[in-house]
């Protein structure tokens, strides 16, 4: 992929991650969660140790970017237009 659909990606990684973020935490907690401060909510450890193999860890900002990458190849929609819903699905 070039950098543009990249950069766009990563971009809509974090929106998405975001999204998830504010279904996950209380109501009261949803309004102080931004794109600024959304590491601080994230667990530091970004890959597990399974079965002797080390995958990524769900619902990080590289699994958000795996799974926009592989319904982008798979199904050919616009990059934008995915929803959380779909990646949950598989």
């Amino acid at each position: 992929m070039n950098s543009k659909k990249e950069k766009l990606i990563r971009r809509h990684a974090k929106h998405l991650m975001l999204e998830w973020l504010r279904s996950v935490v209380p109501d009261d907690e949803k309004d102080k969660v931004k794109i600024d401060n959304l590491e601080k909510y994230l667990p530091d450890q970004t890959h597990i140790y399974a079965n002797r193999h080390l995958r990524v860890s769900a619902y990080t900002l590289r699994w958000f970017t795996k799974s926009i990458k592989k319904i982008v190849k798979s199904t050919g929609k616009n990059i934008t237009e995915i929803k959380v819903q779909e990646l949950e699905r598989g």
